[in-house]
């Protein structure tokens, strides 16, 4: 990683119970920062865009849909 990287993103897709793309990635001290809004840039396809850490267990996180 570059001195000023907070973290990198390791896989991406489109979920269609948030009806957005969502991703999974790695960022320093990521449990301590929940909520916070980062930049992310791509600079291999030239995009950037805002991503929010968040918890990754967000869709059902009391686990009704797996247990029924």
């Amino acid at each position: 990683m570059r001195e000023n990287d907070q973290g990198y993103i390791t896989s991406v897709a489109f979920s269609p119970d948030v009806g957005s793309f969502i991703g999974l990635g790695f960022v320093k001290g990521g449990p301590e920062r929940m909520g916070e809004v980062l930049r992310m840039v791509d600079h291999l396809r030239e995009l950037e865009a805002e991503v929010e850490i968040c918890s990754p267990v967000f869709v059902d996180p009391e686990g009704g849909r797996t247990r029924g």
